[in-house]
C-alpha cells in the first residue's frame, strides 16, 4: 500500500471512530442537559451500547498499552488515537483506567451521570479529533 493510500486509510479510522464517538456522547449530553433520563429512546440506547463497547475495547487497549495491534474487540480504536490517550494520560494511567471502568458501570446500569463522567468522555473525544484533525493536515501535506 502506498504512503498516500495508507494515510488515507488511517485518516478515514481515525474520522469514523471520531464521529461515532462523538455522535454517541452528543446523544448522551442531550438526554441529561434536559433532563430526559427517564426518555429512552432507541438512538440512545443505541449510543449508549456504542459507548459501552468503545470503553471496554479502550480499556483492554490501554491494559495493553506497551504492545501494539492488541484485540479490538468489535470496535477499531485507531492506533494513533490510542497512543494519544497513553501520553496524555501517562502519569495518571491507572487512574484514568480506572475512571473508565466506573464510567462502563456506569453506563451498564444506566445510572445518573456526572460531571467528571462527561468530562471524561470529552477526554476521550478530543483525543480523537486531534487524532484525525492531525492525520488529516498529513493527508494534505503529501
Amino acid at each position: 500500500m502506498s504512503d498516500m493510500s495508507s494515510l488515507s486509510h488511517e485518516y478515514a479510522s481515525a474520522a469514523d471512530f471520531s464521529r461515532a464517538l462523538n455522535e454517541a456522547v452528543l446523544l448522551l449530553k442531550k438526554r441529561f442537559a434536559h433532563a430526559e433520563r427517564d426518555a429512552e429512546t432507541d438512538e440512545l440506547r443505541s449510543a449508549i451500547h456504542r459507548l459501552r463497547e468503545i470503553l471496554r475495547t479502550l480499556l483492554r487497549r490501554l491494559a495493553d498499552a506497551g504492545t501494539t495491534g492488541g484485540d479490538q474487540g468489535d470496535v477499531a480504536i485507531p492506533e494513533d488515537v490510542l497512543a494519544r490517550i497513553v501520553e496524555e494520560h501517562r502519569g495518571e494511567l491507572a487512574y484514568f483506567r480506572e475512571d473508565i471502568g466506573r464510567l462502563v458501570a456506569v453506563l451498564t446500569e444506566n445510572a445518573h451521570l456526572e460531571r467528571k463522567d462527561f468530562e471524561l468522555l470529552d477526554a476521550i473525544c478530543e483525543a480523537a479529533d486531534a487524532s484525525a484533525s492531525a492525520t488529516f493536515r498529513k493527508l494534505w501535506r503529501r
